[in-house]
């Protein structure tokens, strides 16, 4: 991957008056430095948004041949896979309603257009709902008399695909109609367990609810403060797990760009985050990451934004985030030293104490049991699988060689992050908070990292 070229595209769809100099930039990139960037400009979700830009500055020419040729064939694809998935939608919608499922529909369908303003223009991999809880196995059945399969159910969960190929889509294929969806169902969407932040239930409910259409069909779906909330919690999640998708921010930049100066919606939203510190740090720190990669238009007029970051985690944005998300993140691709595992300098700040802390970073870090697990039920398997059982069992050596080598990468990132650390105590001792003022997950850190 260019990565020069991933952050061209990046400051060319940013929310600015002006795309000349952007512009300028991108003609600077040969065939050889688009083939080697699509990769990631599909993982990122921003490969049909940039299609759409070029077009709309009538600076498609700027694109080799073969990669615009790539790119409408994309958009084309996906338009059929967007048909297919509305079908499939009302069909669920459908027996949702016949079989007194008590739903609202959440992500996905319900961003356009508030988020996105045609749903052709982003890939959506899943249907997602929030259900009430005694509404759970009635939609559990619903989805099993449909063809769909249980993948995983947890406390919070429960996810289901449609039978498809054992092998996942390449980035092409993940246009096509017939490439592999979930449907997600949630009775909640923060595991404080997973992450070992602590975050109270912001109380979404399938109580409160609006109509929405989206394809000519109405569904019920969360408030519009609710529905940004909800964003702003999935990408944070995210943030955690060290990797995040750059087409999420783009599209809570587009929300900020259209509703920014709407002082009813902003009041709203401070209302309902009321005294929850944790979320509304979130919410600044999503803005944030948003304003910082797209420059998105941050509200003025709400209280929300007057909320300070701690130091530490305006020094891991302004420090580390650029190289995060443009280098690789995928644990199930071969590579050496990657920046995933960076993200635990930010994830360590919402820790409430050091033994949280010493446990989550050194799980997160190498989580050899889970691996070890995984090999051993993919060995036991029987011979007439041994051509999946082959597969499987090299992506868990990738994974392996994943952990490793992004555990030392931090590791040897440790030094630097300590030092950038102490100069901005040093620089700027103002900033800095009494323990009462930042105590959102918990008592402060004494320590930015965590010695292993």
């Amino acid at each position: 991957m260019s990565r020069a070229l991933a952050e061209a595209i990046v400051d060319f769809l940013g929310f600015s008056e002006t795309t000349s100099g952007h512009l300028s930039v991108l003609k600077g990139f040969d065939r050889r430095a688009w083939d080697g960037t699509l990769t990631w400009l599909h993982d990122a979700g921003l490969a049909l948004y940039l299609l759409q830009k070029l077009k709309d500055t009538n600076a498609i020419g700027i694109l080799p041949t073969s990669t615009w040729a790539h790119l409408e064939g994309n958009l084309a694809a996906n338009r059929r896979r967007v048909a297919y998935m509305a079908r499939q939608f009302d069909f669920l919608n459908q027996e949702f309603n016949r079989g007194g499922v008590r739903y609202a529909v959440v992500k996905g369908c319900s961003l356009v257009p508030q988020f996105c303003f045609d749903a052709t223009l982003r890939h959506q991999g899943d249907f997602d709902y929030l259900v009430d809880k005694h509404s759970l196995p009635m939609a559990q059945r619903v989805l099993e008399g449909a063809g769909y399969s249980r993948k995983k159910c947890s406390a919070n969960e429960c996810v289901y695909l449609m039978p498809s190929a054992s092998m996942p889509p390449s980035a092409n294929e993940q246009y096509e109609a017939h490439a592999p969806h979930a449907v997600e169902l949630h009775l909640a969407f923060w595991d404080s367990d997973s992450h070992s932040v602590p975050l109270t239930d912001p109380g979404f409910s399938v109580d409160n609810v609006v109509a929405q259409r989206w394809q000519g069909l109405g569904f019920p779906a969360l408030p519009e403060e609710d529905a940004f909330l909800l964003q702003v919690i999935h990408a944070f999640n995210h943030v955690l797990t060290g990797w995040v998708r750059m087409s999420w921010l783009y599209e809570i930049g587009y929300f900020f760009n259209r509703r920014s100066a709407d002082v009813s919606l902003w009041e709203r939203l401070d209302r309902r985050i009321g005294g929850d510190k944790l979320l509304r740090e979130m919410v600044v720190v999503v803005g944030e990451l948003s304003a910082h990669f797209f420059r998105a238009p941050l509200p003025s007029t709400s209280g929300i934004w007057t909320e300070k970051l701690r130091p530490a985690v305006q020094l891991w944005i302004h420090h580390y985030a650029r190289t995060w998300v443009f280098e690789e993140t995928h644990a199930d691709r071969l590579s050496l030293f990657p920046v995933a595992k960076l993200a635990l300098f930010f994830h360590q700040q919402y820790l409430p104490d050091a033994r949280v802390r010493r446990h989550a970073i050194r799980i997160r870090l190498f989580p050899f049991e889970k691996l070890f697990l995984r090999a051993r039920s993919i060995t036991g398997k029987s011979s007439a699988q041994s051509g999946r059982r082959g597969w499987q069992l090299e992506r868990v050596l990738i994974r392996l060689l994943f952990h490793v080598t992004g555990g030392l990468r931090y590791l040897w990132e440790i030094p630097r992050w300590e030092r950038l650390n102490k100069e901005n105590a040093h620089l700027a001792p103002s900033i800095r908070r009494e323990p009462a003022e930042t105590d959102v997950a918990g008592p402060p850190a004494t320590e930015s990292t965590i010695r292993l």
